[in-house]
């Protein structure tokens, strides 16, 4: 067993026959990857060289460790290149997934902006301002049913249409239009009129699991009237 000694970093380490026969006596510093021979190097030899013998002596194994230090320093650098490149890279990418992540929430609070207003009034105003629209109440036809209504000759003339209003659903919803449609004895129509929301309440909107009644008033032309015998009522929105 020999020790020998790095000409590069000075760092003393054992090395053996059988090592020393397999690389030709060429080595490789464990600290700083130098190639040298080792035998020039060895405690007892009485003078150390200061210069390594020239890369090109040492076996295949060895050369791409004996590397000139401009091609390593450059190498090195593209190395740091690289990693610098995919950092940016992932910083790219994450700033683009957060602004469509944000874009997407974005769009959902557009489309969804009447029913969360509807949830929460209160929010109303802060949604307006944010999408820089009108917030209005959901357009729900199927959330409104009508739970009773009727057809009356008024005694102080004309007609009367009562109805009771109900919204299905747990957030308020706007109020609808009414179709109006009185028939005869064979179920044709002989009149038709409808009724804008405004003309049901002086409310634009229903209230969650709430009751609107309302009562419409109108005239008929007599020869009409003598032949009305029903009528059918729709709500709807315009």
């Amino acid at each position: 067993m020999h020790i020998t000694h790095c000409p590069q970093c000075e760092t003393a380490f054992k090395v053996s026959p059988q090592q020393l026969e397999l690389a030709k006596g060429w080595v490789r510093c464990g600290r700083c990857t130098h190639v040298f021979e080792a035998h020039l190097f060895f405690e007892s030899s009485p003078q150390v060289p200061q210069q390594p013998r020239r890369s090109a002596d040492a076996p295949e194994l060895f050369r791409a460790a004996v590397t000139p230090p401009v091609a390593m320093h450059k190498a090195q650098n593209a190395s740091e290149d690289a990693a610098a490149h995919r950092t940016w890279r992932a910083y790219v990418w994450h700033v683009c997934s957060g602004m469509l992540v944000l874009l997407l929430l974005w769009q959902m609070l557009l489309v969804q902006r009447n029913w969360l207003g509807s949830e929460e009034p209160a929010l109303r105003p802060v949604l307006s301002f944010m999408c820089g629209c009108q917030i209005t109440w959901p357009l729900e036809p199927d959330a409104v049913l009508i739970e009773s209504s009727s057809f009356t000759e008024s005694p102080e003339g004309g007609y009367a249409v009562q109805l009771r209003l109900k919204n299905t659903q747990h957030h308020a919803v706007a109020m609808p239009a009414l179709e109006l449609n009185l028939t005869d004895a064979q179920d044709q129509v002989l009149v038709r009129r409808v009724f804008r929301a405004e003309e049901l309440s002086a409310k634009d909107h229903m209230q969650a699991l709430r009751d609107v009644r309302t009562t419409l008033h109108f005239d008929l032309d007599e020869k009409v009237s003598k032949r009305i015998s029903g009528f059918r009522a729709v709500v709807f929105y315009p």
